[in-house]
């Protein structure tokens, strides 16, 4: 029998539409030729979850969204029809939550088992949940960031009013004169701190000294608490002994004492006395003041020149040669003298006040120690004059007599000045 081109068009069109209606459905999600059974979930919203939606259970696919209508009890809630293999089986108690599927959003059905032993039987209604989506997780994360900067701002608010009010154009110049004052006492604080190390430097072999006499006296007292003991006891004895004894006349001789010794200072503070004139005579005070200079010039004479003044030998042996201030013999001009002032273990500063009238400093350093000179005399005697002014500040200085450069000694640059 032969088949007319029309019928075969008409088996073609109807093969055509049966494959383009089983191909949709199964784009859908539904098989024909897979037996499935339907499941049903009612939710006040679905959150974007669209029909042929997946239905998972530990993030495999067992079934899809088959339809989703409104409730016919005009409540407005939804009903989510879902089909899934008819070989796969929902313990009683399991929900279906709506879940994000991606990071674009796209809802999905999540099969929440419990553990009961029972099922759900094909056209059972399933308890339903949604699960937060990002915005939601978000704004929940983000609120309470929000509350506290809201309450920061307001805290910066506060502060900023409060500094408003403070930085006032007078509160501004207290500020700045308390800062002034402040800075003068940190500039005086600091140059305390280098007048207590200069005279750390420089009194530091006393302070030493000072400190190993303490502890001697600390031990000597130790060492003779009982003698101590006693003497307390003594003048606690000598104490009762005064209480039982009748003061007045003792008072009286302490008076008369006291006005004796009145009159004495006032005789003392008059000029018509040989105390008084004694005391308030300048031009004595000079004197004195000169003759003491004089016999100290004398006596470093004498040390320098003894046969000047004292001859032991009756034999004339040739012209002796004196350190006079009339000058230096020729050949021995490069011999100078200079004043040894102090050697410490830190160095002073140049401008230091211990220094002031001494003229050029020079500092020498040997072996981590630190030599302050001053002057150049080619002639003792001027030497020895400067090193008095040298003794006010300085106690222990010396004359140091230079040959060439190098420090030679004393009595060798005095002998071969006087040849």
């Amino acid at each position: 029998m032969k088949i007319s081109k029309y019928a075969k068009l008409g088996l073609l069109m109807v093969f055509s539409l049966t494959a383009l209606i089983w191909g949709l459905s199964y784009l859908k999600g539904h098989d024909f030729f897979k037996p499935v059974d339907y499941y049903y979930t009612r939710y006040e919203r679905v959150d974007g979850l669209q029909e042929s939606g997946h239905v998972t259970f530990n993030g495999y696919r067992v079934g899809s969204v088959k339809n989703i209508r409104f409730a016919d009890d005009r409540t407005g809630d939804l009903i989510v029809t879902f089909m899934l293999d008819n070989d796969f089986r929902i313990p009683v108690h399991s929900a279906a939550r709506i879940v994000s599927s991606d990071i674009m959003g796209t809802r999905s059905v999540k099969l929440v088992f419990s553990n009961e032993t029972s099922y759900y039987q094909a056209g059972d209604t399933l308890p339903g949940e949604i699960e937060s989506d990002l915005k939601e997780q978000v704004s929940l994360q983000v609120l309470p960031l929000k509350n506290k900067a809201e309450d920061l701002l307001s805290t910066l608010d506060s502060a900023i009013t409060v500094l408003t009010v403070i930085f006032n154009e007078d509160a501004r110049k207290n500020l700045s004169q308390s800062f002034d004052n402040i800075n003068r006492t940190i500039s005086n604080l600091e140059k305390t701190s280098a007048d207590l190390q200069t005279l750390m430097a420089t009194e530091k072999s006393n302070i030493s000294g000072l400190i190993n006499n303490m502890k001697e006296f600390s031990g000597i007292l130790s060492g003779n608490a009982e003698e101590f003991d006693n003497i307390v006891e003594k003048l606690s004895q000598f104490s009762d002994t005064l209480v039982t004894q009748p003061l007045g006349p003792v008072l009286a001789d302490v008076s008369a004492a006291v006005n004796s010794l009145e009159e004495i200072l006032a005789k003392a503070n008059s000029d018509q006395s040989s105390a008084g004139l004694l005391l308030h005579d300048d031009q004595l005070y000079r004197n004195l003041t000169g003759l003491t200079s004089n016999l100290e010039y004398l006596l470093t004479d004498i040390r320098t020149n003894p046969k000047r003044y004292l001859h032991f030998s009756a034999i004339d042996l040739g012209k002796e040669v004196y350190v006079t201030s009339s000058g230096t013999p020729a050949e021995n001009r490069n011999i100078l003298f200079r004043v040894h002032l102090i050697s410490v273990t830190q160095p002073l500063p140049a401008d230091s006040p211990l220094f002031d009238g001494l003229g050029e400093i020079i500092s020498v350093e040997s072996s981590g120690a630190w030599s302050y000179l001053t002057g150049e005399f080619t002639r003792y005697e001027e030497a020895t004059q400067w090193l008095v002014r040298a003794h006010r500040n300085f106690p222990d200085a010396t004359i140091v007599a230079f040959r060439e450069g190098k420090i030679i000694p004393l009595d060798k640059a005095m002998r071969l000045l006087k040849k």
